[in-house]
């Protein structure tokens, strides 16, 4: 722990120093270090006609795989438009029967609104309020006839004081 403030100090001083060194020593190792590197250039000429063959195939192997790379890059431009043509075909379609469906649901509320006033139209009559459309079918016009009169249907009229329906009428079985 000393000794790294003298090191980083002396920094420079020190990477002169090694590098001084190293240089005298491949200075004096000079004829070694060249017979070395012959050695590896003689050894690297006897394996050349070897590298040469292989470099060759890897070329042939290379080419045939440049082909094959260009040949599905074709492939895959093909797809691409049948892809294209496909979806714009789907989205005709899907916007066809958007269309349809927005269509039947116009009908379907137009049916439902008209089932709502034909509805009140019942509940109307029901109730006495008939106004002349209860069962009234869109497009015709209703025609107003009087109802038959007694003389027509053949029945008598009854007095006002008689009681209609079961039961006896006579006047000692009412209670007062």
């Amino acid at each position: 722990m000393v000794f790294f403030p003298i090191i980083a100090n002396n920094l420079g001083k020190i990477a002169t120093a090694a590098a001084t060194t190293l240089g005298i020593v491949g200075y004096i190792n000079r004829d070694r270090i060249g017979r070395w590197l012959a050695d590896e250039s003689d050894e690297r000429n006897q394996e050349r006609p070897e590298l040469d063959k292989k470099h060759a195939e890897l070329l042939d192997k290379l080419a045939l795989n440049t082909a094959a790379v260009t040949e599905f890059k074709g492939l895959i431009k093909d797809v691409h438009e049948e892809l294209g043509s496909m979806a714009e075909n789907f989205q005709g379609e899907l916007d066809a029967q958007r269309r349809e469906t927005r269509a039947l649901g116009e009908e379907l509320r137009a049916a439902v609104a008209d089932l709502a006033r034909r509805q009140n139209a019942v509940e109307q009559f029901l109730n006495g309020k008939d106004q002349g459309e209860v069962f009234a079918v869109p497009g015709r016009q209703r025609t107003t006839e009087a109802p038959p009169k007694q003389e027509q249907t053949g029945k008598k009229p009854t007095p006002n004081n008689r009681r209609k329906g079961n039961g006896s009428t006579a006047p000692e079985t009412r209670v007062p």
